[in-house]
């Protein structure tokens, strides 16, 4: 236990690499505008308020998130874990730990969204949650899902560092937006507890490992960054880069091509579960910052490189039914699973923020409005496990192809860990839109993420507050209002997308520039009632799609000519129809004329093929997807050239869609 003592001895010290921004503490950002009264419908009406009545595990028919099912606290599922000959623990079947990955992850979700919307309800289900968590930490520190005597040594099927790290997330959350530091004690005091077990024990060779629990176990080192930034700990930090050597040096991991050998080679093309990959990204970036070694870069640079190449035009990896990401056969209709879109939007986070690029804030805008607006309902009542950039149909039994349950729109799919990643898509990317930034022009703020918001932080020790007014991505002028609580002087970072334009801006006194990474920087001494005005200028552009088609976009959004569905019920909920949740059901849907859906289609070969971009007057400005509040107008060419008058829409406000076409 020599290492261990030594790093624990080790006191904070300045990262071998400096993040180019800072996140900023939960609940400093909040969401306005149509993104506020999205989230507040979710919690209220949406599938994210209601899922602990709607999720039932198919066998026991329990509900897997009521409180008295809750896995951390019960540890029920694995009350049968046996030690074989050697005493290490065999758990029961692999799913075994699939009840505390939705139990976290759900209540990450709800716990992120109850403070962004002040949902009473929500609130007092976060507060039950963490207290029932704090209560059933053993004295040791543990929290987690299996018993005592059968912890951190496994053979076989396990889920201890994922599940760890599901639950640790809310709980820092929960720490975040209240402040209580005895949350924040607990989670240090269980992960010091699980760092010392892996010190000379390599957690990812595990010989007897079944599905992807182990390897899942890597995004452990969400909790360590977090903890290495709030606390400015170098334990976690190293921890972190330990787990990701561990890994790469392990023989027996489910997706080898996230280790470092295979992610310096450049020609080596992903290919693992797409939800593991996508979330794996940030780690080698991390240990780059970390360390200072530049073989974790350049290991970060080529994942990057990668990821691009097996994106769909939505800005999710695809991956066909076998959740495997894929870069050859691609096809405008091959589908991807939420999880992943989920992932890449996370590591996205991690990129912006630590290097200041705007590149990053663009693609994690495209998958965020495209992807994974296009994966759910408008109104937050259902969403599918696994979409597709385009689709004319979403069956459990389609025309052609396999059969998948998991293609369906439903308020609950089991396992629910797209349900609960859909749920916290929005809460993340809020908590991206605004981040400190640093410089030799000194600290100041930075948009790094666009849309409705306000900020209120601590700059230069006072008191700053900016109100961002936008209809964005409906609408490309953005006011920002600054609200210091007295005069102070700070660069506002404002990010250029790469697909506008050189943009307008107005900021009365203020010294405008771009610095070294392309962020606008405007300087001031800013008083009370400032306003900046930001018009960026979007054009119709297209975007190379698979199989040599192009795809239209304008802004961040990519349109689709959407089908007529035809809508079946094939889900029911009776059980929580009975205790009063109703409303909630899983849908499949046909194209109302599919011969017509499927008819040749090609863009016109004039400047922005003939689209211009309108706006929707009959658009609910809060609810901006329900009925889509910009539209691109213009004409296709149908069968032997014949051109059609159509109205493109935004992907995300689209059920059935043609997103590529010919040129």
């Amino acid at each position: 236990m020599l290492r261990l003592a030594l790093l624990l001895a080790i006191p904070p010290l300045a990262w071998a690499a400096e993040d180019a921004f800072l996140p900023l503490r939960l609940g400093e950002i909040q969401p306005e505008g149509w993104l506020r009264a999205q989230l507040a419908r979710d919690v209220a009406t949406g599938y994210l308020g209601h899922l602990d009545a709607l999720l039932r595990d198919p066998k026991s028919k329990r509900l897997i998130l009521a409180p008295e099912n809750n896995d951390y606290v019960s540890r029920f599922n694995n009350r049968n874990v046996k030690l074989d000959a050697k005493g290490l623990a065999v758990p029961e079947p692999p799913q075994r730990w699939w009840d505390g990955e939705m139990i976290g992850d759900w209540h990450d979700g709800l716990i992120r969204t109850a403070f962004l919307t002040g949902d009473k309800r929500s609130r007092e289900r976060a507060d039950r949650f963490v207290a029932a968590i704090l209560k059933s930490q053993d004295d040791d520190g543990y929290i987690g899902i299996y018993p005592k005597g059968f912890r951190f040594r496994f053979s076989g099927p396990d889920g201890e560092l994922w599940t760890q790290r599901c639950v640790m997330l809310p709980l820092l959350a929960y720490h975040e937006f209240t402040g209580r530091a005895d949350v924040l004690r607990a989670v240090e005091r269980a992960v010091q507890l699980t760092i010392r077990q892996f010190d000379g024990h390599n957690y990812f060779d595990n010989a007897g490992q079944i599905g992807g629990g182990v390897s899942h176990g890597l995004m452990f080192v969400d909790v360590l960054e977090w903890l290495h930034r709030i606390t400015g700990r170098q334990e976690y930090g190293l921890a972190a880069v330990r787990f990701y050597d561990d890994y790469s040096a392990a023989k027996n991991v489910k997706n080898a091509d996230a280790q470092m050998p295979k992610l310096l080679d450049p020609k080596a093309p992903l290919g693992g579960h797409g939800p593991d990959i996508m979330g794996f990204l940030r780690i080698p970036l991390y240990s780059y910052y970390v360390t200072g070694k530049p073989s974790y870069r350049q290991a970060w640079e080529n994942s990057m490189v990668k990821t691009v190449r097996g994106l769909g035009v939505g800005g999710s990896p695809l991956s066909g039914q076998g959740e495997e990401i894929k870069t050859a056969g691609q096809t405008p209709d091959m589908p991807y699973e939420f999880c992943s879109t989920f992932y890449l939007l996370h590591s996205l986070t991690w990129a912006v923020r630590k290097t200041g690029e705007p590149r990053h804030g663009d693609l994690l805008e495209r998958t965020l409005f495209n992807a994974a607006q296009g994966a759910r309902s408008p109104d937050g009542k259902t969403l599918t496990y696994y979409s597709a950039d385009e689709r004319l149909w979403v069956r459990q039994k389609p025309p052609e192809g396999t059969p998948n349950f998991r293609y369906i729109y439903s308020a609950a799919t089991y396992p629910s860990c797209c349900h609960n990643s859909g749920a916290r898509a929005y809460p993340y990317a809020v908590a991206a839109m605004w981040m400190r930034s640093r410089g030799a022009d000194g600290d100041g703020l930075a948009a790094a993420v666009y849309g409705p918001s306000r900020v209120e932080t601590k700059v230069k020790g006072v008191t700053v507050a900016v109100d961002e007014k936008t209809r964005y991505p409906f609408g490309y002028e953005i006011e920002f209002v600054v609200r210091p609580e007295r005069a102070v002087e700070f660069p506002l970072r404002l990010r250029v997308p790469a697909w506008s334009g050189e943009p307008a801006v107005e900021a009365k006194g203020a010294s405008v520039k771009r610095d070294a990474r392309g962020f606008l920087t405007l300087t001031k001494m800013w008083k009370a009632g400032d306003k900046v005005v930001l018009k960026l200028k979007p054009s119709v552009q297209g975007m190379p799609a698979a199989a040599g088609k192009t795809a239209v976009t304008y802004g961040p959004l990519v349109f689709s000519l959407p089908v007529a569905e035809k809508a079946e019920i094939t889900q029911r909920f009776p059980e929580a129809e009975a205790a009063g949740v109703a409303g909630f059901f899983g849908y499949q849907y046909d194209a109302a004329d599919l011969a017509a859906a499927r008819r040749p289609l090609k863009l016109a070969a004039k400047p922005g093929f003939g689209f211009s971009a309108a706006e929707e007057r009959g658009a609910d400005a809060s609810y901006p997807w329900d009925r889509a509040a910009l539209r691109l107008r213009g004409g296709l060419l149908g069968a032997g050239g014949k051109p059609e008058k159509v109205e493109l829409l935004p992907m995300g406000a689209t059920l059935l869609r043609r997103t590529c076409f010919e040129k």
